[in-house]
């Protein structure tokens, strides 16, 4: 029987906890009257990770789908792996290093057949701020129109805490880049942008870890600074062209210029810590890459009410000139 369901589950350097996370998939209460498929993708790593995943899979053969990358893509490339194998009618995606409640797939899975919608969305708990949200709110859910696709981008939200039906993905831009962090920054965005559809389940069903060595958390300045600005490029060059870019132009531009505000910051950080570096240039870039981007102003209503204004000031002024921003900081 073809499994209902294809949770992709990318992994690198996790076989201390990674049995935690296979775990809980394994008895994800679905199965087996709704069948499951796992597919852990080994991503290179340099650690004991295939022989955790190997263990699991000789116990759950019926379950776990093992694909040992030899190449390290980051996990977005190994998620595109995982797609590619899918046989599922819904696709998850799990981090190594979280849990799914046991009980998650199946209720998703229900308000998707429920529904019909192409999307559920569900709560999940914050370990680093012991936050537990739901970003998909009631009055976002159903058929998707222009307000409502920018109420979902502006919010943002996860990747882990989604259900996704599998026909969405014969879009190809619905796929990940591959060595890089930010990797789903365009994905969710054009996700909203083009998907019909989507549904929530108010209960808290994923439990994030964020672990300080997951790739999140790589914050050095020029690595950083490439995926800000890539992750800019890219979340443009996917919506430009759609036929709604205009009904939900201020939502795109309000990530961009978040995001835009993430890399000046980034550089002056970079400048306080009196690093050696060409600064100057790349704030430039930045304000090129902004400058092409980004059509409206700063009284975008999405920015005067989630950016600071001490941080649109910084922004405007590296608008202006980037070595009087340097210079005007202490």
């Amino acid at each position: 029987m073809n499994p209902k369901i294809s949770v992709i589950v990318p992994v690198y350097n996790q076989s201390k906890i990674l049995n935690e996370c296979l775990g809980n998939l394994v008895h994800q209460t679905l199965i087996p009257s709704l069948p499951i498929e796992v597919i852990v993708i080994n991503d290179a790593s340099t650690d004991d990770s295939i022989s955790v995943i190997r263990q699991c899979q000789s116990q759950f053969p019926e379950i776990i789908q093992v694909i040992d990358s030899s190449e390290n893509m980051g996990p977005g490339g190994a998620r595109n792996l995982g797609i590619e194998a899918a046989r599922g009618q819904y696709i998850g995606f799990v981090d190594s290093d979280d849990l799914a409640e046991p009980s998650m797939y199946e209720k998703l899975y229900h308000a998707a057949v429920q529904t019909g919608y192409d999307i559920i969305d569900c709560g999940y708990y914050r370990q680093e701020n012991d936050l537990a949200i739901v970003h998909t709110a009631d009055e976002q859910t159903g058929f998707l129109d222009d307000k409502k696709r920018m109420e979902l981008i502006v919010s943002g939200g996860y990747l882990f805490s989604k259900l996704y039906r599998k026909e969405l993905f014969q879009d190809l831009k619905l796929r990940f880049r591959s060595n890089v962090i930010l990797e789903d920054a365009d994905f969710l965005t054009y996700l909203f942008a083009t998907a019909t559809s989507i549904g929530n389940v108010k209960e808290i069903l994923y439990f994030y870890r964020n672990q300080p060595a997951s790739a999140s958390k790589i914050l050095q300045t020029d690595k950083y600074y490439y995926n800000i600005f890539e992750a800019m490029k890219n979340i443009y060059d996917k919506t430009f062209c759609l036929p709604n870019y205009h009904g939900i132009q201020p939502a795109i531009e309000y990530e961009l210029l978040q995001m835009y505000s993430y890399g000046v910051n980034i550089c002056i950080k970079a400048h306080l810590n009196h690093e050696t570096r060409s600064l100057i240039q790349m704030l430039n870039n930045l304000a090129e890459l902004k400058k092409k981007t980004v059509h409206g102003g700063y009284d975008n209503p999405y920015v005067q009410a989630k950016i600071s204004p001490l941080d649109i000031q910084i922004m405007q002024l590296n608008d202006q000139d980037p070595l009087l921003l340097l210079r005007s900081v202490p």
